[in-house]
């Protein structure tokens, strides 16, 4: 098969490899479609303390179940799945909270085994077990379905916000992540604001239909925040953007009693976060951390796509095929777009794609 091997930073290449083996209560995917994350990118670029190439990346995938292995259910030969793609252990007091993504012996396809960015990908005994893989639902295409993984771990995000009819969400980023909260957020009755440094990232969204566009300027948009909610700010804030500069704006930004999402972590390197400890005890605000997703947000995920709910598929602007990987994550450095789907098996996407005209596939 082919597959796009990480082999060290600044060094993926597309090569011939061998299909992967499956064993006892494994399934083998043949990967339709498959999303690159701001995380592949990062790894890419910077490396990532947890990932030991050579490996395949690529954790956002859908595809057609290719073989299943003994003790797997056999019912799922030929089905189109996704799959969560955190695996717990299964038996510590995580995963039976139902917190398997927060696992600590959790194991990560396109993370600490191979991932999608390839023909085929190995499931292991232990995600069919746990409920990892779900069926897309028929009238569901495979592109829309690559994006159950990133809106599950928005899902997770807001899974403690209590968002609600009423509510004023103040989201800072209007990068793919960003526009999944925004459109999570206006699907449970919120009003919702969408900050952005860049202009034209606004711009390119406007469409979208949110209640404000707001560049972040000077000071973060903490005002403009102030000034369009009658100087109460923000009920939720949830900052998708990795920078202390943003995370502080969005704190400052929240009205009393408000709940602050920090949905993005901090490059290593990065300054620490100036944290007013003082305006978190008066304001009485919620702070929250978010980190991946369990098998439960993508079910969920899954069905707000499904239900047209959350507008996922207008995220989705660039198509490339496995051969022009590197055109991708160049693309999605650039900010060209937003995500861009990379498909392995062409000659079955036809049907797809025609419903996605939005779609750049120059190089398709």
């Amino acid at each position: 098969m082919k597959a796009a091997v990480y082999h060290s930073i600044g060094d993926m290449r597309v090569e011939e490899m061998a299909k992967p083996e499956i064993g006892a209560g494994e399934l083998l995917v043949r990967v339709r479609v498959c999303a690159i994350c701001g995380g592949d990118l990062r790894t890419l670029r910077r490396g990532h303390p947890k990932i030991h190439p050579p490996v395949i990346l690529g954790h956002e995938f859908a595809g057609v179940v290719a073989e299943v292995g003994a003790d797997a259910p056999s019912e799922l030969m030929g089905a189109r799945i996704v799959a969560a793609p955190a695996i717990g252990c299964g038996a510590c007091a995580y995963c039976r909270a139902g917190h398997t993504h927060l696992c600590g012996a959790r194991e990560t396809i396109g993370f600490s085994m191979d991932g999608a960015f390839a023909e085929y990908v190995r499931i292991p005994a232990r995600a069919v077990q746990l409920g990892n893989v779900q069926r897309i639902p028929d009238d569901v295409d495979d592109l829309s379905a690559v994006l159950t993984e990133p809106l599950a771990c928005v899902v997770n995000g807001q899974e403690a916000l209590g968002i609600g009819t009423g509510d004023t969400v103040a989201v800072i980023g209007a990068g793919p992540i960003g526009i999944l909260h925004a459109e999570l957020a206006r699907a449970q009755g919120a009003r919702v604001l969408l900050l952005n440094r860049s202009p034209q990232r606004l711009a390119d969204v406007h469409n979208m239909g949110y209640d404000a566009y707001i560049e972040t300027g000077a000071d973060g948009g903490v005002q403009a925040v102030r000034d369009v909610t009658d100087g109460r700010g923000a009920d939720v804030v949830i900052v998708t953007a990795g920078s202390a500069a943003a995370m502080a704006a969005g704190i400052a930004m929240t009205a009393r009693m408000g709940r602050v999402s920090l949905f993005a972590g901090l490059p290593q390197d990065a300054p620490p976060l100036p944290l007013d400890v003082n305006l978190i005890h008066y304001r009485q605000i919620a702070l929250h951390g978010a980190f991946s997703s369990a098998p439960r947000h993508n079910a969920r995920a899954l069905e707000y796509i499904r239900s047209g709910q959350v507008r996922a598929a207008r995220i989705l602007t660039h198509a490339v095929a496995l051969s022009d990987i590197a055109h991708g994550f160049d693309l999605v450095e650039q900010r060209a777009g937003l995500r861009v789907a990379v498909l392995p098996h062409l000659e079955e996407m036809a049907g797809a794609l025609a419903q996605h005209p939005q779609l750049h596939t120059t190089m398709l």
